[in-house]
């Protein structure tokens, strides 16, 4: 699978952040956000066909991921259309679980469901 928007997914989170993002680190973990997403696309749906909410998505997750592994700043807000991100040095709103939902939010339309339930089966 090849990563191809890793860049323009770290340009894109670096715009939105106040504070400065370890380039090396958060682009790991740009790829690994674009890897995740690319990967729950449903089937006949390219990254390409939905690059712009695609990679607002990638760089909400990319910031859930770099918050989790302990990363400085707060995100405040994230931009994908008319939504934007800032990065707050000493605190802020948004946690990890609200970028990560937020991109998922993004891609809604575009991604398999793979959260767990139960079915019932009658015996």
């Amino acid at each position: 699978m090849s990563l191809i928007y890793a860049r323009e997914i770290f340009d894109y989170a670096a715009q939105m952040c106040a504070s400065e993002l370890p380039e090396t680190a958060f682009m790991t973990l740009c790829s690994a956000a674009e890897n995740e997403l690319r990967r729950r696309l449903r089937d006949g749906v390219t990254a390409a066909e939905i690059k712009e909410l695609f990679v607002a998505a990638a760089g909400a997750l990319a910031l859930s991921m770099y918050m989790t592994a302990g990363g400085k700043g707060a995100v405040t807000s994230f931009k994908a259309g008319n939504l934007a991100v800032s990065c707050a040095a000493d605190g802020g709103n948004a946690s990890p679980h609200t970028l990560r939902a937020l991109a998922e939010n993004l891609l809604s339309a575009y991604i398999r469901d793979e959260s767990f339930g139960f079915m019932g089966v009658r015996g």
